[in-house]
């Protein structure tokens, strides 16, 4: 993408032909422009196809969209099931414990039941072991007092060896009790061992799902990204050709003029700014210096990076900047790099140069208008990212791009 950026960066960075050659070669120049004018448009409508085709996988990525903004709803359906089974599950176990802890407690109490009962069932024993193992009903007959007495004494002896019974009953019911809930702590245990794997692995799932999800999020949030980045660079290029195709029209007609007029290559204009600042002295070369003051940071590599311009500073408000050479602005607009900033294409006898100029504090030109060398074209400030008021001057031989691969050191033009 960004070789093709680039590609259409150059075909449209045009320029403007110094004024003032003969007939024919006016008439070359013309023809020049107008194949330029050609290729402008050819590119632009390249752009313009792309664009569209942009516009089109747009579209097509919205309704793809739709389909995973459906998948993610379905994803958070699955997640809110799986943590309502996950509460369930916990609700369960923690019930589990609780009759566990019941259970326990339970055998306990019955532990010390059979406990109490088999003392009493050791005393009972050694009291029949004493008498010999049997009740003596002639000592209860003759012991008795009367006849209701000895209905007493009978029932007595009945009443106990009953009594044995209901202990050794009872004693083993509770045993027998004992052992069930023995039985079910151990399949409660069971129960909730098996409950606690079901537990690690709904909450797999549930992380299995998240992940998923999160994977849809990212290839939805990239995929938007990228057409979004796509079609503002095409956005871009294509206003950056209209501009260009505005220039070269602009400029054809002032040849045209120029031609019909067979008029001389006209003096540079020097202007002086109106506020107290110093105008730079306007050389005789093709290119003048475009402000007064001196190099502060010289072109090639220093600490922050590849420099790939000059920047010149000088102290005082208002300080003039000028255009370094005849040649049309293509671009004057505020930029969060540069700050303010202007573009400026030059021909000079058949070669195309762009001039840059940023951190401006103000700009007097605009887009599609001719500047003359040594024009004031705005003042040296201190915008965009920038440190300290100062102009950061660049000069391409050939079209500006991004990479900035036409960038040379304007001293090789212009005497600093």
């Amino acid at each position: 993408m960004k070789k093709k950026v680039l590609s259409w960066s150059t075909a449209a960075m045009l320029s403007v032909f110094f004024i003032g050659f003969s007939f024919q070669q006016g008439t070359a120049k013309a023809e020049s422009l107008e194949e330029r004018m050609d290729t402008v448009k050819e590119k632009r409508s390249d752009v313009s196809k792309s664009l569209n085709e942009s516009k089109k996988e747009i579209e097509s990525l919205e309704a793809e969209q739709k389909k995973i903004d459906e998948e993610i709803k379905l994803l958070d359906e699955a997640v809110t099931k799986t943590s309502e089974k996950i509460r369930n599950k916990n609700d369960e176990i923690d019930e589990t414990r609780q009759q566990i802890e019941n259970l326990k407690k339970d055998i306990k109490k019955l532990d010390k039941r059979i406990e109490k009962r088999n003392e009493i069932l050791k005393e009972r024993a050694r009291a029949m072991q004493t008498s010999g193992g049997s009740v003596d009903y002639i000592e209860v007959l003759l012991g008795s007092q009367d006849f209701s007495d000895l209905l007493n004494r009978v029932n007595a002896v009945s009443t106990i060896s009953s009594a044995d019974r209901d202990i050794l009953e009872a004693h083993e019911e509770d045993k027998k009790v004992k052992k069930e809930k023995e039985d079910k702590v151990k399949e409660d245990l069971s129960s909730l061992e098996t409950s606690l794997k079901e537990l690690e692995t709904l909450k797999a799932e549930q992380e299995k799902q998240a992940a998923e999800k999160d994977a849809f999020m990212a290839k939805l949030k990239e995929s938007q990204q990228t057409a979004e980045d796509k079609s503002s660079k095409l956005e871009n290029e294509d206003e950056l050709l209209s501009e260009q195709e505005k220039a070269i029209e602009e400029q054809m007609k002032k040849q045209k003029e120029e031609v019909e007029k067979q008029a001389s290559s006209a003096q540079p204009v020097k202007s002086t700014s109106t506020s107290g600042g110093e105008t730079p002295p306007v050389a005789s070369g093709t290119f003048t210096r475009p402000a007064a003051g001196p190099v502060t940071s010289e072109f090639g590599l220093r600490s922050l990076g590849d420099h790939k311009g000059i920047d010149i500073g000088k102290r005082g408000a208002s300080v003039p900047i000028v255009a370094a050479a005849d040649g049309q602005v293509f671009r004057s607009y505020y930029s969060s790099t540069y700050g303010n900033a202007i573009f400026i294409t030059h021909n000079v006898n058949g070669k195309v140069y762009t001039t840059v100029y940023a951190h401006m504090e103000s700009r007097n030109v605009s887009g599609n208008e001719t500047v003359k060398k040594g024009q004031v074209i705005g003042y040296m400030g201190n915008t965009g990212r920038s440190y300290g008021a100062h102009l950061h001057f660049e000069m391409h031989e050939g079209p500006w791009n991004l990479e900035k691969t036409n960038a040379v050191d304007p001293r090789k033009y212009i005497n600093f």
